[in-house]
This record gives C-alpha cells, structure tokens and sequence, in this order.
C-alpha cells in the first residue's frame, strides 16, 4: 500500500485601518482602477480609548479601578474609598468585574495582615454595587496574583500563594471558584511548580497559567495550556533564551494564541505565539497586553500610556492623566510583576454619517468615476469631519477570480505574492489563497525575468471572512496518512472542490464525507469545502506525496 504525506500549511495574517488624529479617514486620496472596491475606514485612539484598568492613584495613595467617564472623557476611579483594588477583569457582557480587594498593609509585611483583609469581589462597571464573593484563601500568608471570570459568569479562575517575601515557598497553584456552588477547586495542584498567572480561553473551557520552576532561584518561567483533557501543554521554552528573558508573563488568551511579556522588569517585550510560531509585537518595555478586535493590540507602556498597534507598526498611544503608575502594588505581591490588565470596552459610541449615507465605522465604495467622500463624526456634542479623494483610472492589470470564498490568481511563471489592502501576507505564495478576514485583496505576479505585476483588488467582506472562521472551529479535515482517503468532520453537509497548484479543479464532490485522491499526481493542492450557498466553507493545503 501506498503511504502518503500530508502536509497542513496554516496561513495566518493581520490587517490594519486605523488613524492617530481623532476620527480621521485611514486612507489616504487614492487611486483606483474602474470597477474596483475600496474599503474605507474610520478609526482613531480616541475611538479606541475606553479601556478598565487598576492603577496607582496618587491621590489617596491606593490602586484602584479606572474607568472612562462618558460624561467628561476622562479616567476617573470608579471607587473612591479605603480600600485598594487590583487585578480586575471585566466579564463578557461589559457590564460586572471581578477583582481583588484589600486593605493596604506597611510594606513588606503582608504576611502580618489578619484573616479578613483581603477579598475577592464582584461589582459593576459603573461602580453601582459591590458585593464580596470570598475572602482570600489563608491571607495571612497567601496573595491572589491573577484572576479571570469566564464567560458564562459562573467561575472565577484565580493563581494564589505563598507570599511571605522574601522566604516563598513553592505552593502557588491555579483555583477555580464555582459562583453557584461556593466550591474552590485546585486546578494544577502541583508543590513543586508556582503558578502565578491565568488566563480562560473564548469558549471557557480551557485554560493558560504562568509556571515557575521555583519562584525566586530556579527562573526561567513558562506558559502552559491545560486542555479538557486535564493535560498540560508547554508552550514557551525560556532556557532558549538564556540569561536574557528570565520573566515570562502571560497577559492574554485567545485560544489559538497566547499572548506575554518576558524579558527583564525594564527590558521587555510582547509576544505571541500560535500555530505560526512566537512573533514579537511590541518592542516597548512595559506591563500586559490585549487583542481588540483580531487586528490590534493595546498594552501598557512604563511612561504610564496605553499604547495601540498593530503587528506591524505602533498607531499610537492615550496618555493617561493621573495615573503614575500601572504596575501591580508590590506591597500585596512580589515585584517584577509584567502584567496589568487591560480590560477594552470596545470602540467609543458616536455617530457617524458618511456622504454615501452609511453610518458604520467601516464601508466600501465602487465609484465609477473620480468622487471625493466624507465622513462626519459627532463626539459629545462636537463634529469632527475628514474627505477622501479618489480618483478612478481605467483598469488594465490581471483579474483575480473567485470560486465560492477562494482566490485564484492568473497562472504566473515566476511566482504568487497576495496582499491585503496593500501588504503582503505571510506565506500566502500559492496561485490560490483563502481569506480569513475582510479586506482588499490583490496578488502580485512575477514573469519569468522577475518582473512584478500587480492584479487588480478583489473585496472580501468581513461577513463572509467571519462565516468562515466561524465554520473553521467545528469542521475537520482529517488525511489517513496510510492512505488516499481523506475523511471530513462536519456538523453541516458540505461540499467539496480539490484545486491544484495551476488553480485547476482537480475533484469535486457535494455533500460527502470523505474523498480519496489516489488517482491525483503527488504536488500541492487546496481542498476547499463550501455549502450549497457558497458562503461558508473551509480550506486547507496539503502535500500530497507517495
């Protein structure tokens, strides 16, 4: 029997359409060819800037939780009385967080603190209410170091131990309070590691903790995934990086990737790592960091600002007024802490009105001939407007095609670059390509001599990318690497299309679970499913050889 090699190539890309001045068009005037889309976008830091955090206020001398007032535009503490409070995380609906709360003790000696000064607690965004759920496990010896509510609302993940500085001892572990219940479960339950971050997944059911070998000698410190299975994934391997990154701290979770600080307390960076490796994204020393919306990211710098950027470039940055300070209060835990938690609100709530009529913050256009748009965007009783020219020249560049949701470009001899609004995505050089977000997509095509070309942009709306990637979680694609067969995991009938590397379809099938390509030649190919509709549908490229 014939043994066969699959080989899954994953492609992951960002894009970005953002803006520093305040509710500016992204793009700039611009050129077109007739009969293209172009996406244009409104976005800008201040539309962005709705961010809970705790920080120092230095005021009152306590850590509390900021909020932004809709009223005023400004950070204010959402809480104003004798307590301090840290590590607040914001439930899925945006409405209620959870935190730790506690009464501030003289330094270095929280280990005097007596049994009831410290609390888990619940409250409202909007500070209406507070309600204790417990208190914190043993406090006379132990500290809460991070703490995440899942999605449903129903628990509250928490890393607590040890914090009697400088003399800790190695039993910080992962809990898990139960809201109904009261129950507190030991997740990872280890004596000799510490634990002392933790992260829930989207979906609630799994998730990420920091794990150090020993918590002050033995660095460096790992992240690690526990799955529903109870089993433990290594992630980071920080002996890589010997002596120079001896913290890593994890900031986020999204489920396929992870995201943390590591380097030195004032010599770090972002990272995050996924299925396409580790990849830094944030060069500037400081504490956390989060995904917004797939595209950009925010962190908290050391100059005290919240800064936003993308993969590739920093947008820019909301300095925070009042705040001096966003580390975690090394009076209730060990210093060298990387995180802060930032918790996003999501984009600020204004109206829009752009000269086609749309009222979104995103749209796309086809003219016809050279048309300038503008956009106004109202703010607290203020208007803000900006215009785009853009010009339309007769199109002459190769034309990409679209079968269901895939790309395919004209057969080109020298090579396949495809972009998104302009940049190019890594590892996207196939004749084919699926896209995984919205956006303006062209291909660049090299001749023979090497000479570029670049096709005319194709759009693809964020719905449809979105119908996909929401397919992309439910359905498999499982080869039989002892075989031709490969079979299909799906919760919908689907359809199925086996397109080459010249962009030919090789195979089709409708409705069917598995397919056998014995008789394909060995090369690369795309298997693409789709339902009868066209929309949703998934792909993957494989390797096929004997």
């Amino acid at each position: 029997m014939n043994r066969y090699i699959f080989i899954f190539l994953l492609l992951i890309h960002s894009a970005s359409c953002f803006a520093q001045r305040p509710y500016a068009i992204v793009q700039p005037d611009t050129v077109i060819e007739n009969g293209s889309t172009l996406a244009l976008c409104l976005d800008s830091t201040r539309a962005y800037s709705n961010f809970i955090f705790s920080a120092k206020n230095p005021e009152t001398g306590k850590w509390a939780i900021w909020r932004k007032s809709l009223v005023t535009g400004k950070y204010a503490p959402v809480f104003n009385d004798r307590y301090n409070r840290i590590h607040v995380k914001v439930s899925a609906d945006n409405r209620e967080m959870v935190y730790v709360r506690y009464l501030p003790q003289r330094e270095g000696a929280m280990h005097l603190a007596t049994l009831d000064t410290a609390w888990v607690c619940k409250g409202a965004t909007n500070g209406n209410h507070e309600d204790v759920l417990f208190p914190v496990p043993q406090f006379s010896k132990n500290a809460v170091y991070d703490l995440d509510w899942s999605p449903d609302k129903q628990r509250i993940l928490f890393a607590c131990g040890n914090d009697q500085f400088p003399n800790l001892t190695r039993d910080g572990d992962i809990f898990e309070y139960n809201l109904k219940s009261g129950a507190i479960t030991n997740r990872t339950n280890n004596w000799e590691l510490w634990s002392n971050h933790c992260a829930y997944s989207p979906d609630g059911r799994e998730f990420a903790y920091s794990h150090y070998a020993n918590f002050v000698s033995a660095l460096p410190t790992d992240i690690f995934i526990q799955h529903t299975d109870g089993n433990n994934q290594q992630v980071t391997y920080q002996q890589q990086h010997p002596g120079s990154y001896p913290f890593c701290t994890l900031t986020g979770f999204t489920g396929s990737k992870v995201l943390y600080r590591r380097g030195l307390f004032y010599d770090n960076s972002l990272f995050e790592k996924g299925a396409d490796g580790e990849q830094r994204i944030f060069n500037v020393p400081g504490f956390g960091g989060i995904a917004l919306d797939g595209r950009l990211y925010a962190a908290t710098g050391l100059d005290n600002s919240i800064y936003l950027f993308t993969r590739d470039a920093t947008m820019g940055s909301i300095r925070v007024a009042g705040i001096n300070d966003f580390a975690v209060d090394n009076d209730y835990n060990v210093g060298n802490n990387l995180n802060t938690h930032l918790n996003w609100l999501g984009r600020q709530r204004v109206k829009i009105k752009w000269s086609t009529g749309d009222t979104t913050f995103a749209i796309s256009v086809r003219p016809g001939r050279t048309t300038t748009y503008y956009c106004t965007v109202t703010d607290n009783n203020k208007q803000y407007t900006d215009t785009i020219k853009v010009k339309v020249v007769a199109a002459n560049r190769p034309v990409i095609t679209k079968t269901c949701f895939t790309l395919t470009a004209p057969h080109s001899s020298g090579g396949y670059q495809w972009l998104l609004d302009g940049a190019p995505i890594a590892g996207a050089t196939d004749s084919t390509y699926t896209p995984e977000a919205g956006g303006n997509y062209s291909v660049s095509l090299k001749n023979a001599k090497g000479v570029a070309t670049l096709s005319q942009p194709i759009s693809v709306t964020a719905s449809e990318a979105d119908s996909l990637n929401a397919l992309n979680s439910k359905i498999q694609i499982l080869p039989d690497p002892s075989s031709s067969i490969v079979r299909i995991v799906s919760p919908t009938a689907v359809n199925v299309s086996v397109i080459n590397e010249q962009g030919k379809i090789m195979l089709q099938k409708k409705g069917t679970t598995e397919i056998s390509m014995g008789n394909l030649p060995d090369g690369k190919y795309s298997i693409m499913l789709y339902d009868d509709n066209c929309l949703k549908l998934k792909t993957r490229k494989i390797i096929l050889q004997r």
